[in-house]
């Protein structure tokens, strides 16, 4: 999975292939806290699993996901989060969400460590997520659509379908998901997660 896309599902825990939840008791004594999950993911002949180990602060969010190759830092203010993403301990991508009125991301700035830099803004219908629109700019052109997402949810706001399309309406893909029985104990970030999401996903098949 490239590593721009592993950002947005670490964001959420909801790009998940194949996820189990860990056992046991958390330091705030809850024992429905994702602790540790399993990301396995098939492509053709090739099989990939990484585990990654979740931390948490004192207001019960999200503040790291770590694996042997890849970390995930989160830093929180009131009206925006911070993301840096780790390779093998170097700074890979740094980006910053800027949060509206109701506390959901409106707004993204991302930039790697190969000065590449892209903008992002996202669409709502109530609470949950409808589409997100990736902006690239030019000197010459100004700004253009390079990538949009739409998605679409059950009636629990579970989401089902994640359709990809380039800046001119093609479809580049298509993601399904369906999800386990455990129930979701998590204050994720709302990009990907659709707050009303009642379960944790189970499966995520991309064509």
């Amino acid at each position: 999975m490239p590593v721009k896309q592993l950002t947005y599902f670490a964001l959420a825990i909801c790009l998940l292939a194949s996820c189990k939840k860990n056992s046991g008791t958390n330091s705030n004594g809850s024992s429905n806290k994702l602790k540790m999950y399993i990301e396995a993911e098939q492509t053709g002949g090739t099989s990939l699993t990484d585990t990654f180990y979740v931390s948490y602060d004192n207001n019960n969010r999200i503040t790291g996901l770590s694996s042997p190759q890849l970390k995930f830092v989160y830093a929180y203010q009131s009206k925006s989060l911070t993301m840096d993403l780790y390779e093998y301990n170097q700074l890979s991508i740094h980006e910053i969400f800027w949060l509206n009125n109701a506390s959901v991301v409106d707004s993204t700035l991302q930039y790697d460590n190969t000065n590449d830099t892209t903008t992002e803004g996202y669409d709502y219908n109530g609470n949950l997520l409808t589409a997100k629109l990736t902006y690239n700019y030019t000197s010459s052109g100004g700004a253009s659509i390079d990538m949009r997402e739409d998605f679409t949810y059950d009636n629990a706001g579970n989401l089902l379908k994640d359709v990809q399309s380039d800046g001119y309406g093609n479809v580049n893909q298509v993601t399904t998901y369906t999800y386990t029985t455990h129930a979701v104990d998590l204050p994720v970030n709302p990009t990907y997660q659709p707050l009303q999401a009642e379960y944790l996903p189970a499966t995520e098949t991309l064509t």
